[in-house]
């Protein structure tokens, strides 16, 4: 068995699930744990918008926040238990921030051995604007990142 620990960034597009499905097959090899990982971050236009209307009390956006962030580990957990035979071990983990950044920073602070995760294969002007977590991973990961599409 070549890998104890599959990492899976998923960020609920195909490609992600396509990734974790893939996940699956390398870890059925053995005794693989996955754990899912999805990198929430609330978007600026909706502090913005919450301004605009003048609803900007720290407690209302901290509320908000706080749903926001249940709500994605309840997706995440839903997608777990549709996707990963019951036989088969796996965590949930939500995170905030730049994404590239906190998968790297869940690599090597969740000892995973390996990353499979999607890309959307954006090329020319989307992919400039948009940049590639995919490839911001491949280059900050600690361990081999298999990237499906």
């Amino acid at each position: 068995m070549l890998f104890k620990n599959i990492l899976v960034p998923i960020d609920f597009s195909d490609s992600s699930l396509s990734a974790l499905r893939m996940a699956i097959r390398l870890a059925r090899t053995g005794d693989t744990s996955l754990t899912l990982l999805h990198v929430g971050v609330m978007p600026a236009s909706t502090y913005t918008d919450l301004a605009a209307y003048g609803v900007t009390p720290p407690e209302t956006l901290f509320a908000l926040h706080e749903e926001m962030a249940k709500e994605q580990k309840h997706a995440l957990e839903r997608v777990a238990r549709e996707e990963i035979p019951e036989n088969m071990a796996w965590r949930a983990v939500c995170r905030e921030g730049f994404p590239p950044e906190e998968v790297v920073n869940q690599i090597t602070e969740g000892g995973h051995d390996l990353v499979v995760m999607g890309t959307h294969g954006r090329t020319g002007l989307k992919r400039v604007l948009l940049g590639s977590v995919a490839e911001r991973v491949i280059r900050g990961s600690p361990v081999p990142v298999l990237v499906t599409r």
